[in-house]
């Protein structure tokens, strides 16, 4: 396995759980979209036009505009960060889509190391609520746990 894909696995497989148990709403609405996303992606790899991968592209689009919608509605920075992340990914795509010298290859690369950084986004809104003292969404249910 490359180092880089290697690399996403193990930030997705510690970060995502971590978002879930230790984050608030906002970081577990994150955690969740990042896997749906990573399902999608993984059912619609075999859809293309030529060199076009519409599919991943279609997932990406989708991808951003729910990372928006969560910017708007939560007053956490991440989501604002990880739009701007997955904007740059959504125009490498359209970049790799329009321009032949960009492969196919090296425009998955790219939005591999650019997802990382929308993941690493993630993580720095659970580590900035544990900083912070807020308790997670995970304990707001319990009997005893701080308001």
């Amino acid at each position: 396995m490359p180092p880089l894909t290697l690399c996403s696995l193990i930030s997705t497989l510690v970060i995502l759980p971590l978002a879930w148990f230790r984050g608030g709403p906002a970081e577990r609405a994150g955690a969740a979209l990042f896997l749906c996303i990573y399902l999608a992606s993984t059912m619609t790899q075999t859809w293309r036009s030529g060199d076009l991968l519409w599919g991943p592209l279609l997932v990406e689009v989708i991808f951003l505009i729910s990372l928006i919608r969560l910017a708007l509605k939560r007053d956490r920075w991440w989501p604002m960060v990880a739009s701007a992340v997955q904007f740059l990914v959504v125009l490498i795509f359209a970049g790799a889509a329009l321009t032949p010298e960009i492969t196919v290859r090296s425009g998955f690369v790219a939005g591999l190391v650019l997802g990382i950084l929308c993941l690493y986004c993630l993580l720095g809104g659970v580590l900035e609520r544990i900083l912070a003292g807020e308790p997670p969404a995970a304990l707001a249910g319990r009997a005893g746990s701080p308001p």
